[in-house]
């Protein structure tokens, strides 16, 4: 692993960046374009890499509110995680699956 020089008062947005590999639930990924969705429809433009990065950048959580976290996520049901569904007493949920890749918006 190599040190890299960074300048403290760069800024974080314009920083080197680094390729992360994920695999996440189909319903976390409909959540964070439900997300999106919702900061688009307040006036921001950004994409999910941006938002996903906020969160991150931005989370103040203590090991135990993380703790608290992780295992609220761990006993989830995939219609805990969705947002904004038209579909709540359905007894199937139809959730769609992206290539990788960017996503035009429709």
């Amino acid at each position: 692993m190599d040190d890299i020089p960074v300048d403290p008062h760069e800024a974080v947005t314009r920083s080197r960046d680094k390729q992360v590999g994920l695999r996440l639930p189909l319903a976390v990924d409909q959540r964070i374009d439900a997300l999106l969705a919702r900061a688009t429809e307040a006036g921001e433009r950004t994409n999910r890499k941006e938002l996903i990065a906020a969160l991150l950048a931005t989370a103040e959580l203590s090991g135990e509110e993380l703790g608290r976290m992780l295992r609220q996520y761990r006993t989830s049901k995939v219609g805990d995680v969705l947002l904004d569904r038209d579909d709540s007493e359905a007894d199937v949920i139809q959730l769609v699956s992206h290539k990788p890749g960017p996503r035009i918006a429709r």
